[in-house]
Parts: structure tokens; C-alpha cells; sequence
């Protein structure tokens, strides 16, 4: 068992609570990315969910940093207009994480372009306002906000630990601390709800973060997971009844895209984070995850069916 102090479920929610209301306008300039770090020319970066919202203002920042980016997504219209817009080194590479054969694809055409990847920023994510199954017959939230960056990942890892220094960045939640893996019925085929959906799945990147920076120790790949803040975006769009209250909430209350983008964007590339894996940044500072994150059976258990759902055994 890990025996680093636990945050109580109770803390964790409010500590949840607390971040949703205390939202920055701005990004914070005490913790400004330097102009050393800010040199990016030669380094690869690659994005999942960089064609709307915060994710696509990083990618904004960090091609004006002067990384080549590959933006790695399933809308080709959207991923074309930000290559018109920014010019050279952007490419799109279809990535529908809904299909792990589509993130299979993807990964062998950016690993047959790419002899070195610098930054992997695992940041797409999905809030449906139903349960839908994916074609290989998963629960969609499950797979488009962990398994999917799971397994591109795993695929990416040689690349990236040939390239080293590396980073991965795993855009998680504050809503985490809501999240419990349910390993009796962990596709939610009983008891089903939009938030039960998407905080599982981010507690699983979040574990699957931990994990992975011990496996990944003296590699000179680090991997941290990321709660960017509470940030306008289209998340919440397709949520419906009680749950469209998010919705609400984050028109009154959410910064705007600037500041996670900001925050994705120093934890990729300020040296603040050089050698540190295994964290929970929650906006700008490390925090506990949820306890289950920190609990080594739970953790081992979730890698053994994670590996067999990607199709990684052996």
C-alpha cells in the first residue's frame, strides 16, 4: 500500500467545491513560463483534443513556442482550419478515440513520420448526456477520456522514451474526487449517470498516471495528470436534466480557455516540472488524488483489465 497521506472523500470534494468557485481570470504571471523554456524549435508535440477550446489555445501557444505539433483528432475540418490558420509545422492525423482501431492507425502514422516525440498532452475528453457504446462495445465516457489516451500512449511510449527528455501530460478533473472504479460494473451497464461516467474514467487517468511514473522512473520520461481549473468549454453541452446545472455553472464561473491552456502548457514545458512525475497538478499546484489513485491493489487491478481492453497482453 502506498503510504503517502490520504485525502478524505470529504476533502476532496470540498477542496472540488472550493477550485469551482475561485476560478481565475487570467493566467497566473507569478508562475510565467520563461523565455528558455519558452524555446520549443525542434521539439515535437503531440495533441489529442487540440482543435476546440483550451486545447486548442495551447496548441496556439505552444506553435508560437515554435514545436511542430501534431494534432491527433476526428474532426479533419476543424484540425484544416487551425493549419490554415497557424501555417507550418501543424499537422492533423486522424484519432477517433471512441475506436481503439482508430488510435492504432493513428499511432503507426506518427510513428512512421515522426523519429522523435517530445511531448505527448493527452487531452480529450467527452461528457454525453447518455450511455452510448463504442463499436468495439465499451462505455463511450470510459473510453474517450481514459482508455483511448491509455492505449495511444502505451503505442507512443518507445518513441517518447527515445527521445528523451520527454513529457506526457494527462489532462484530468477536479471531478475525480467523485469518481470510484467499480469493478463489478465498471462499463455502467446498471445505474448509469453522465458524472459517474466521466469522474471513473478520469480516477482511472489519474491511476494510470501514477503507474506509469514508476514504470517510466530513470527513463527521463515523466507523466503528470492535470486538473486544469474549471474552464469554459463545450464539455457540458450535451448534458442533459439535473446535470445541465453544470452548464450554468461554468457560463458564471469558468475562466477562460487562456488559463488551462496556460497551465497544460507549463506543465509541458516549464522547467518548474523538470524530473517530476506522478503528480496530480491541480491548476498549479500538486494535491493528493482521490484515494482510491493511492491505493496499490486498486491501481495494480486496474492496469491488469486496462491491458486486456486495449488488447496489450503479452
Amino acid at each position: 500500500m502506498n503510504s503517502r497521506p490520504k485525502m478524505s472523500r470529504f476533502d476532496q470534494m470540498r477542496a472540488m467545491a472550493s477550485s469551482m468557485f475561485k476560478q481565475r481570470r487570467k493566467p497566473n504571471p507569478a508562475l510565467a513560463i520563461s523565455p528558455a523554456d519558452s524555446d520549443l524549435n525542434g521539439k515535437t508535440v503531440a495533441f489529442t483534443g487540440g482543435t476546440d477550446g483550451m486545447g486548442r489555445v495551447a496548441v496556439e501557444l505552444l506553435h508560437k513556442m515554435g514545436a511542430t505539433v501534431i494534432l491527433l483528432g476526428r474532426n479533419e475540418a476543424k484540425g484544416q482550419a487551425l493549419i490554415d490558420e497557424l501555417g507550418s509545422n501543424v499537422r492533423f492525423v486522424h484519432c477517433d478515440l471512441v475506436s481503439l482501431e482508430s488510435v492504432r492507425s493513428a499511432a503507426s502514422k506518427v510513428l512512421a513520420d515522426y523519429p522523435e516525440i517530445h511531448v505527448l498532452v493527452n487531452n480529450a475528453g467527452v461528457n454525453l448526456g447518455d450511455r452510448q457504446e463504442t463499436p468495439e462495445g465499451f462505455e463511450a465516457h470510459w473510453v474517450i477520456n481514459y482508455l483511448g489516451s491509455y492505449l495511444l500512449t502505451n503505442l507512443l511510449l518507445d518513441r517518447l522514451q527515445a527521445s528523451a527528455p520527454a513529457r506526457i501530460v494527462n489532462v484530468s478533473s477536479a471531478t475525480e474526487a467523485l469518481g470510484h472504479i467499480n469493478f463489478d460494473n465498471l462499463q455502467l451497464e446498471r445505474n448509469f449517470s453522465t458524472g459517474k461516467a466521466y469522474s471513473q474514467a478520469k480516477l482511472a487517468l489519474n491511476m494510470f498516471t501514477i503507474h506509469l511514473s514508476r514504470q517510466l522512473e530513470g527513463s527521463g520520461v515523466t507523466v503528470n495528470a492535470l486538473n486544469p481549473g474549471f474552464i469554459k468549454s463545450n464539455l457540458l453541452r450535451d448534458l442533459k436534466g439535473k446535470e445541465r446545472v453544470g452548464s450554468i455553472l461554468m457560463l458564471l464561473f469558468a475562466s477562460p480557455a487562456l488559463v488551462g491552456a496556460d497551465r497544460i502548457v507549463r506543465l509541458a514545458v516549464s522547467s518548474a516540472y523538470e524530473g517530476v512525475s506522478g503528480q496530480f497538478v491541480f491548476e498549479d499546484a500538486a494535491r493528493l488524488p482521490n484515494p482510491e489513485a493511492l491505493d496499490d491493489t486498486i491501481v495494480e487491478r486496474l492496469m491488469e483489465v486496462s491491458r486486456a481492453q486495449a488488447g496489450l497482453e503479452g
